[in-house]
């Protein structure tokens, strides 16, 4: 039987400020409302159901999702910067499209929207 691997690398937050034309530095990251990024990480690990097909063509490898969340905590503007395959990429953004809400970034301690960059690596393995 085949099993999956996942393991969502270290969220890397390639984050600038969407509430401003010109860069700024955000003071408050957000963060994941039902706990630490590595609980976002879990929840992603918890909610992604590997589609039959990748698993059976063996379809591995590295996914970066790019997301926004926004002033008012929710996610919007999922998109796939990379994936091994169609499949993946639709299973990876439906599962960030479902996140709960978080608690929004701040700068100056205004509430702004932040993009997120989520590095996602999947392996298959045999039992």
């Amino acid at each position: 039987m085949k099993k999956f691997i996942f393991a969502a690398l270290a969220m890397t937050f390639m984050a600038t400020s969407m509430a401003v034309a010109q860069e700024m530095k955000i003071d408050k990251m957000p963060t994941f409302s039902c706990g630490e990024i590595n609980d976002f990480n879990t929840w992603v690990l918890n909610n992604f159901k590997y589609p039959d097909e990748a698993l059976n063509k063996n379809i591995t490898g590295k996914i970066l999702v790019e997301f926004v969340v926004k002033a008012d905590g929710t996610v919007s503007s999922v998109k796939t910067l990379k994936s091994p395959s169609e499949l993946l990429t639709a299973e990876a953004e439906r599962v960030v499209k479902s996140s709960p809400k978080w608690q929004p970034g701040e700068v100056d301690g205004k509430k702004v929207s932040v993009k997120l960059t989520l590095p996602i690596s999947l392996a298959i393995t045999e039992n």
